[in-house]
């Protein structure tokens, strides 16, 4: 028999403490980077997980020594039970530290109260240009003063609730695409300034069908100098030249982190860079993902399954089954990016689900 731990460590000795869950494949954006423009085809509603699976799984997961889990999609605030997913594991989980959404926050401001009573206790919201027909353009719909005013309120919302001592409880995620928003980086930072917020910028991922590039590609060091203004941009009529080169300043990043943080010297929030691509962090990796349709994913790039729903549909399966399917799975995670070696290769296999399909 496996003991807990060993359930959910791999054979590169990580031990995966973090778990995704998408509650929804439906979006009511359609972004670019994330799927096709005639949006994706969706499950039918019993091929997805209900909430009593859900639950079933997280606390699974829990007993396997996951203590961070983060609500994703499509777009979670679309589930109208998600105040109930998270009073259920903040309340039967106490060793669970962390319960997140990664939300595009169009209804946020709506229904933060209720998601805050119900113990969320951080929410990433993605945010991919400040200017309104680029957003427009990025995410195919209207509404970016709704998201900017959602920011607003998760800030004010959060430190009423929690305090302003832990960082990162609201963080801004921005997807960095060459020719697209890479005039907008030190507006960006700017959001930092009077804002107890995290500005994080991703390196753009090739995903199935959305378009991937390496001439649209901006990398980590590219972005720090256009930030520093060390690049020879400026003036060029970019959305960024009304605002002066900034001071980045490294800090100290926690063991599992995905994001390289900085700071602007005087700035209340922190910015960070996700650099999955140019500099990856693969080696501690403590992260799983479950889709909306029940498959463990035990890597973002990688094109491999394994259908916990189909497992915990069949009345013979017995705790232990899923304990043993759930652990042969994650001993088969590879090193790195899937084993795809690198985004080149992640595109060229194009053997994966489109972003939204994924989760978060």
């Amino acid at each position: 028999e496996l003991s807990h731990q060993q359930m959910l460590t791999d054979t590169y000795n990580r031990q995966h403490t973090y778990l995704r869950i998408s509650l929804s494949e439906r979006c009511n954006l359609r972004c670019r980077y994330c799927m096709p423009p005639e949006g994706v085809p969706l499950n039918p509603t019993e091929a997805t997980l209900s909430d009593e699976e859900i639950l079933h799984l997280v606390d699974l997961f829990v007993g396997g020594g996951v203590n961070k889990i983060r609500l994703t999609g499509g777009e979670p605030l679309l589930r109208p039970t998600l105040a109930h997913l998270i009073q259920n594991i903040s309340q039967n989980h106490p060793t669970v530290e962390s319960v997140g959404i990664t939300t595009n926050g169009l209804t946020l401001q709506r229904q933060l109260p209720t998601l805050l009573d119900a113990g969320l206790t951080h929410a990433n919201i993605s945010l991919d240009t400040l200017i309104e027909d680029r957003f427009v353009d990025i995410t195919r719909r209207k509404g970016l003063h709704k998201v900017l005013q959602a920011i607003d309120n998760a800030v004010e919302s959060f430190a009423d609730r929690y305090g302003t001592d832990v960082p990162g409880r609201i963080k801004i995620n921005c997807v960095v695409m060459k020719g697209f928003n890479d005039d907008e980086l030190r507006g960006f930072v700017m959001l930092t300034k009077d804002r107890k917020v995290d500005v994080r910028f991703i390196e753009w991922m090739p995903f199935n069908d959305n378009g991937w590039s390496k001439g649209r590609f901006l990398g980590y060091a590219d972005m720090l100098k256009r930030i520093r203004g060390e690049d020879g941009v400026n003036g060029n009529g970019g959305a960024d030249d009304t605002t002066a080169p900034l001071d980045l300043q490294r800090l100290s990043d926690g063991p599992n982190d995905t994001t390289k943080w900085w700071s602007v010297p005087g700035h209340l929030g922190r910015v960070g860079f996700i650099t999955s691509m140019s500099n990856n962090f693969c080696g501690t990796c403590n992260r799983l993902r479950i889709t909306a349709d029940g498959q463990l994913k035990v890597c973002l790039f990688g094109s491999k399954e394994v259908s916990l729903r189909d497992a915990m549909r069949d009345p013979a399966t017995t705790r232990e089954d899923m304990e043993l399917l759930v652990g042969a799975a994650v001993s088969r995670k590879t090193f790195a990016l899937g084993g795809h070696g690198n985004a080149e290769g992640i595109r060229k296999a194009n053997n994966n689900r489109p972003k939204t399909l994924i989760g978060g």
